[in-house]
């Protein structure tokens, strides 16, 4: 029987899906993230500096830029080569095939390279998530990961799940089994963009473990409470908010108002008992500019009340992804 995954869709994660898909509809093919080579390279900066101070890395940013640029830096020289090998494992991201296990661990190798002796291998002894000093999860035993990885990018390959979504199920599957004996987390956060550019190109700049990192408490607790789980909910919606984050800055919009209507969606699909007034608290307008964005909803079909006015629910009625 072929492997499959542990999750189940839930209404905030079908609501921060439309959310999602709306904002990416608004990074214009003319707008500087998708035209602007200056921008992309200090994406780039930003995205492996983040990734790398997640995982304990000491250097600032500056620091990191001017590695990138091949300057010489003083600093711990495990901490720049980190550096120097994430920015030739990103290089790589256009070239790779997210369905590749091989291409897994190519980029694993360039991303350990100097740093561990079993670069570009899976582990031989078993491992644990931490969070600090903290054990968030015991990995897959070893002996196990090979086939373990084998089956995940067998569904990988097969699944029909829109790839937003099966992106975020294979990071949390992959931190799950902790393949390597180390750099899991950065190679995971790669193969994320990775899966997510091949979705929407412009999607590799999108600095995602900018949010990442903001939120790195929530990150591990997400994964943690997955784990728990057995089912990934709780990580699938982290990351979507995660994205939508790091995608809205980017997003231009033909008005304040689909940024509104969006955000309106998810919220109320995320807390359908929720009234009116705490929906204008959540978008900073107005009730009656609440009212309006909801009324309009509804006569598009995209929100529905059901139930009493009172004690009643909202419905998304979001084109499922």
């Amino acid at each position: 029987m072929a492997y499959e995954p542990s999750f189940e869709r839930t209404d905030v994660i079908d609501a921060l899906c439309m959310e999602i898909a709306e904002l990416v509809g608004m990074l214009s093919p003319q707008a500087p993230l998708s035209t602007s080579p200056a921008l992309r390279r200090e994406l780039r900066i930003r995205t492996i500096y983040s990734s790398l101070v997640i995982e304990g890395n000491k250097l600032d940013e500056r620091a990191v830029s001017a590695i990138i640029d091949g300057k010489r830096v003083l600093g711990d020289r495990r901490d720049i080569l980190e550096v120097e090998n994430a920015r030739a494992a990103y290089d790589l991201i256009s070239e790779l095939d997210p369905h590749s296990l091989a291409d897994l661990l190519r980029v694993h190798r360039v991303m350990m390279d100097g740093l561990v002796p079993d670069a570009g291998r899976f582990r031989s002894g078993n491992v644990g998530v931490f969070n600090g000093d903290t054990l968030i999860h015991a990995g897959t035993p070893a002996a196990y990961v090979p086939e373990v990885m084998g089956d995940l990018f067998e569904w990988l390959r097969a699944t029909r799940l829109h790839p937003l979504l099966a992106s975020c199920v294979f990071h949390f599957e992959f931190e799950f089994c902790h393949p390597f004996s180390d750099g899991n987390g950065r190679t995971g956060r790669l193969w994320h963009a990775l899966l997510l550019s091949r979705w929407r190109p412009v999607l590799a700049w999108v600095p995602i473990e900018s949010a990442i990192r903001r939120r790195q408490a929530e990150y591990y607790e997400a994964l943690a409470r997955s784990g728990a789980n057995g089912s990934c909910e709780s990580f699938v919606e982290f990351m979507l908010e995660a994205i939508r984050e790091s995608i809205l800055p980017y997003a231009k919009p033909s008005s304040s108002q689909d940024v509104a209507r969006a955000r309106a969606l998810a919220f109320l699909g995320g807390n359908p008992r929720a009234t009116v007034t705490q929906l204008a608290q959540h978008l900073g307008c107005s009730k009656r500019s609440a009212e309006r964005t909801v009324a309009q909803l509804k006569e598009e079909g995209m929100l529905e009340r059901q139930g009493s006015p009172r004690s009643g629910v909202w419905v998304v009625r979001a084109p499922r992804l």
